[in-house]
């Protein structure tokens, strides 16, 4: 039993033979103390383990459903073996976190540490109160792993700095150029081969292929089961949003960009917003977008794109494999940046190259210098690619040139649950260096991918036009959380009825002044105020 239990911990924060003393004032920097009494775990500043004598954390994970139990992930276990660090995890299912995750926080009830699941809001909020404790000087102490990439990349550590200064969250970071957009456009080609015709290169193109397809039993079974295009509403991945950028637009998705010369424009209010919501009200009403796009969720769309039948035209994914699977993919090519009606060609940003909060510490940890050196040990650069693949001997295969290779899933596996039977991969805070990525043969699934991304290379929106993803003070969250939500749900909701009925141009000018009552221009302010701080 006691090794079982060794060998369940093995992903957390490591606690220290430390006690946190915090400040009494949220703007002062807590003291790191030595214990001076009780329990002496023997903490280690350099090299493994890292205590002496084993110490256990708490922390929560938000678990996928492709994940396996974590106490029975090989590279936990060999990390809680490493560190003499144990965690006990509690594993919420995704679709119950926040929930939970609330629960935790109203009743001061706080784990040890957390991993992914904390968002903008609570980190800045939290931070502020003293529950989450400040980062950077036990990283500058305790995380050379950790430092050098931060120190690397200067806009990582900028986004990952709360307007007070401090840093509350270790961010994840996989320095992949592919990551700089999400979606890829994929359409049948069988389809296309049979009909003979072209990829379409236009917003006028795709929709008389769209019409073929739906018109001319592309799948030869005698059927009108075809389904031209399926997307999901309001999402990014499998979202349609890539296609306002044929109309000008930056990010239709979040709603809000910046213009050249360094002002925050919010686009549904747009002409060119309009513009694109006509076009495809044009393609649902004529029943070339799948009437379930505003209602069906990831499951209903893979009974689609994974049925017996081939029935599906276009969909947008991130390479395909999840919705395809390999062997269908092969049937399927991506579609470019569509050149619109004006000869726009703009294909959405979304730089997952950096996504905040992947770690913080909470006060109740009595010990955060050791916390910090388990993450740490984590991000090994050797470590980090097992923790993101799986481990070296079968899920990762070193060669004497020193490539390494990913090896594919077994067949009939899908690549999340492979690596999710070993490793927490995405869920946990990994910093990768292209350093070591360049050291990995593409697999099957980054093959498809970096083929994708050097077809929208030269259409992806402009860094400096995308409004970054940033901490914001506690006083303007409090206004953002009503404003933005109060907007951007009234924008979703008018958007899919305007898709699916019509009416836009009737309705135009009331929708602009609801808007405009809601708080539009309070919430352009804030996010303008924003902005500038970030940009100093």
């Amino acid at each position: 039993m006691e090794r079982t239990w060794r060998k369940a911990a093995g992903l957390g924060l490591g606690l220290l033979a430390a006690v946190w003393i915090a400040a009494g004032c949220s703007e002062e920097k807590p003291e790191l103390l030595s214990a001076d009494s009780g329990f002496n775990p023997g903490f280690n500043e350099t090299g493994l383990p890292v205590v002496d004598r084993p110490i256990k954390l708490k922390i929560p994970v938000y678990r996928q459903h492709y994940q396996k139990d974590y106490y029975e992930m090989v590279t936990l276990q060999a990390l809680t073996d490493k560190t003499n660090i144990q965690v006990e995890w509690e594993q919420i299912p995704a679709e119950g976190w926040k929930e939970k995750k609330n629960l935790m926080l109203a009743s001061g009830n706080y784990p040890d540490a957390f991993f992914t699941g904390l968002n903008l809001v609570d980190v800045v909020n939290y931070g502020s109160q003293g529950i989450i404790i400040p980062l950077e000087d036990l990283i500058d102490r305790y995380a050379p792993n950790i430092k050098r990439i931060l120190e690397q990349h200067p806009m990582l550590r900028r986004m990952a700095t709360a307007p007070d200064g401090h840093i509350y969250s270790i961010p994840w970071f996989e320095d992949q150029q592919h990551f700089q957009y999400r979606n890829t456009f994929l359409i049948n080609k069988k389809w296309l081969d049979k009909l003979g015709l072209p990829i379409p290169q236009t917003t006028e193109e795709l929709y008389r292929t769209l019409k073929a397809f739906k018109e001319n039993d592309p799948n030869g079974n005698g059927l009108a089961d075809e389904i031209p295009a399926t997307f999901r509403h309001g999402t990014t991945t499998n979202g349609y949003y890539e296609l306002y950028g044929s109309f000008g637009l930056i990010d239709a998705l979040t709603g809000f960009s910046v213009d050249p010369g360094g002002k925050v424009v919010f686009e549904p209010v747009l002409d060119a917003y309009k513009d694109a919501v006509r076009y495809l009200h044009r393609l649902f009403a004529e029943g070339l977008l799948d009437r379930e796009t505003f209602t069906q969720d990831v499951k209903q769309l893979l009974s689609k794109t994974r049925s017996e039948r081939d029935v599906v035209g276009v969909i947008a994914s991130f390479n395909g494999v999840y919705e395809l699977g390999y062997e269908r993919l092969e049937d399927y090519e991506a579609i470019p940046a569509l050149i619109g009606p004006d000869g726009d060609r703009i294909w959405r940003r979304q730089d997952n190259r950096i996504i905040l909060n992947y770690f913080s510490i909470t006060n109740k940890n009595k010990h955060p210098e050791a916390t910090m050196r388990f993450v740490d040990t984590m991000n090994e650069p050797r470590s980090v690619l097992e923790f993101k693949y799986g481990p070296f001997g079968t899920h990762l295969l070193e060669k004497p040139d020193g490539r390494i290779e990913i090896v594919n899933p077994p067949k009939g596996q899908d690549t999340s649950s492979w690596i999710g039977a070993t490793t927490p991969s995405t869920s946990i805070p990994l910093l990768a260096s292209k350093e070591w990525l360049q050291k990995l043969e593409p697999s099957a699934s980054d093959l498809y991918r970096n083929r994708f991304y050097e077809l929208y290379k030269p259409y992806i929106a402009p860094e400096e036009r995308v409004y970054p993803t940033m901490y914001m003070t506690e006083s303007e969250n409090k206004r953002l959380s009503v404003l933005e939500t109060e907007v951007m749900t009234y924008v979703r909701r008018m958007e899919a009825k305007w898709i699916v009925e019509g009416g836009i141009d009737a309705e135009w000018d009331s929708y602009v002044q609801e808007l405009r009552k809601m708080g539009l221009v309070e919430l352009l302010e804030i996010k303008q105020n924003g902005y500038d701080r970030f940009k100093r």
